[in-house]
């Protein structure tokens, strides 16, 4: 069963096989194989006063935080948000220097692989804890 974090495989024996034997396109079989790693959306809203926001949409995985795309917004009078006019170039195709350096940005402000592993896990036992309430509120229901 694959891990609700990582998504990755246990390693098991293979019944006595050789690994030799299934070098040559086992690879490509694994690769195609593997479940995707669970991930959760994020929007991390930085603002100061009653200057400019910066707005990142990000996917977090287990152990890393990949930025989706960045924006820049203005408060208007009305505590509403309004994009500024150009939105910039797409996140990927900034220089890998300037990448680097909103991730850190991003890190020193507490979006670290930490956070990210504490979302998971999180998420992963907030199931569990919603499936006893709904139990204990049956339990209840048919107490009365």
């Amino acid at each position: 069963m694959p891990s609700l974090v990582s998504g990755e495989e246990p390693d098991h024996d293979n019944d006595g096989e050789n690994d030799d034997d299934k070098e040559g396109d086992s690879n490509q079989e694994d690769d195609s194989e593997k479940p995707p790693h669970s991930s959760i959306p994020l929007t991390v809203t930085i603002s100061k006063a009653d200057g400019p926001t910066l707005e990142f949409t990000c996917t977090a995985y287990p152990d890393e935080v990949i930025i989706d795309s960045l924006s820049v917004t203005q408060k208007t009078g009305d505590d509403e948000k309004d994009l500024i006019a150009y939105e910039g170039p797409e996140f990927n195709d900034l220089d890998e220097n300037l990448q680097k350096a909103f991730h850190k940005y991003l890190e020193l402000r507490g979006i670290s692989p930490m956070t990210t592993n504490f979302l998971h896990e999180y998420m992963i036992n907030k199931d569990s804890r919603e499936y006893l309430l709904w139990l204990m509120k049956l339990k209840e229901f048919f107490k009365q």
